[in-house]
């Protein structure tokens, strides 16, 4: 996967979740056109308590994102 696409998946990424910003994804191969990209971040939340934060994203080589989840643990 090229930088351009994976430009065009965080732009995606940030615009829906916007605490991930400038956050760097894990890129891994799934098929030979299907890209799998993590993000992940520990938040602060109330009581001066963390939490992990996970967005997972499977995207194309041109990087259209075909599914997107999220998780918090």
């Amino acid at each position: 996967m090229d930088s351009a696409a994976i430009k065009k998946v965080n732009r995606e990424v940030f615009q829906r979740h916007p605490q991930m910003s400038g956050i760097n994804p894990k890129v891994s191969q799934q098929t030979a056109d299907r890209y799998l990209l993590v993000y992940s971040k520990t938040i602060e939340i109330a009581a001066g308590r963390n939490m992990q934060q996970t967005i997972r994203v499977t995207a194309d080589q041109q990087g259209n994102v075909l599914k997107m989840s999220a998780s918090k643990s």
